[in-house]
């Protein structure tokens, strides 16, 4: 159902790394939204985002709703 409602026509969904940085990122965000001093992830994000390709990027849905650019008429 997903796939569908993007459009997406990749033939299979694509490999989850369990080492990438990004999802290091979120799994090591406690309840209180913080992270260890000895975490690194924080550290390998930033530079990931800084060496690696930016495939796509979108504002959030309550950016869009104050830039006047979101149906927000229609629930998620």
């Amino acid at each position: 159902l997903y796939r569908q409602e993007l459009n997406l026509t990749l033939p299979a969904p694509l490999p989850l790394h369990p080492e990438a940085a990004w999802l290091q990122f979120q799994l090591g965000i406690s309840r209180d939204g913080l992270y260890p001093r000895s975490s690194a992830a924080v550290s390998r994000l930033l530079r990931d985002l800084r060496d690696l390709p930016t495939i796509s990027a979108d504002y959030s849905q309550d950016e869009k709703a104050l830039l006047g650019a979101c149906d927000c008429s229609q629930g998620e």
